[in-house]
């Protein structure tokens, strides 16, 4: 069994540039409405993506700021109000030893990188995969989700917030970047 759902990119640039936000927005089929928001709120140096619908559960990504979206590093994730564990290996020299994986009302997750740029990933229970594509650019941009196996709303809600968070360490050579990007924001600070 597969289904295919596309959210579109959206943006609100009204007010100050700090105020501007930005995410990904459509309907999943029977699980209706879906609404990415990034930043939905920013806690110091952390910014938070949210995910909110019809019938998925309340989901929020917290970790330090990269851009718009927050990154891995220093991250928080809560699905339907309840705080939820992560786990990666930052020293893993591949796609599946980096995965960064997580426990959710008693079910193991995996989400991974399945390309070496940012575009493609993929969320991993048992018996379930959603691969998650960001394409196009501008006004164009999407987000498609090809679901493989009995999916639910708890498993569409944590795919979809992770379209709101920059998971580039999911891959060496993004992980590399990063920890340039992150030395030069250090080095600012000191000046």
């Amino acid at each position: 069994m597969q289904h295919t759902y596309t959210l579109d990119h959206w943006d609100d640039r009204s007010g100050h540039r700090l105020t501007w936000k930005f995410g990904y927005r459509g309907t999943a089929g029977e699980f209706g409405k879906i609404d990415v928001v990034y930043p939905a709120s920013q806690r110091g140096d952390r910014h938070v993506t949210e995910v909110r619908g019809d019938t998925v559960p309340v989901t929020s990504f917290m970790g330090w700021a990269y851009g718009r979206k927050p990154s891995l590093y220093m991250a928080e994730l809560s699905v339907g109000g309840t705080g939820v564990r992560l786990k990666r290996n930052r020293w893993a020299q591949t796609k599946a030893g980096r995965a960064l994986r997580m426990q959710v009302a008693g079910r193991e997750y995996r989400y991974l990188a399945t390309s070496a740029r940012h575009r493609d990933r993929a969320l991993i229970r048992n018996g379930v995969e959603v691969r998650i594509r960001r394409h196009g650019s501008g006004a164009r941009k999407k987000a498609t989700f090809t679901v493989l196996g009995p999916v639910d709303a708890t498993d569409l809600a944590l795919a979809a917030v992770m379209c709101g968070v920059n998971t580039r360490n999911l891959t060496r050579g993004g992980a590399v970047r990063a920890v340039f990007s992150r030395s030069l924001q250090w080095l600012e600070i000191f000046q």
